[in-house]
């Protein structure tokens, strides 16, 4: 739980550096799409900082969706190849928190269910 709480506190604040990068060089709608996430984020991080499940699960939602989003945006892959630093590195930065958020999401609920189903000791 502590590791999912803190890879969305870092999501969330890295997610403040990207619309302030961000801010001056994309159209209003995207700007206004980008907030939306980030508030996402924001609330996802929140709950789970005050021990609601329902905020790693919008976290879980959110990072699916940045990744489905993200990877496959021609703009991302022109940062990665025409050598913008800061915009390549805040693109591999997210899109690797949300792959180990998801999976340590994903472990978390196998060691849950299995805790719950009474198989945490060996046969």
């Amino acid at each position: 739980m502590k590791l999912l709480r803190n890879l969305l506190a870092a999501t969330t604040v890295l997610g403040l550096v990207f619309v302030a990068t961000a801010w001056r060089i994309v159209p209003s709608w995207l700007l206004t799409m980008l907030l939306i996430g980030l508030s996402g984020f924001v609330a996802a991080t929140a709950l789970a900082f005050l021990g609601k499940r329902a905020g790693y699960w919008l976290g879980m939602a959110l990072a699916v969706t940045v990744l489905a989003i993200s990877l496959p945006a021609p703009a991302h892959i022109f940062f990665l190849t025409s050598g913008r630093v800061l915009e390549s590195g805040i693109f591999l930065v997210g899109n690797l928190l949300q792959i180990i958020y998801v999976a340590a999401f994903i472990r978390y609920i196998l060691l849950r269910r299995r805790l719950s189903r009474g198989l945490s000791q060996p046969p």
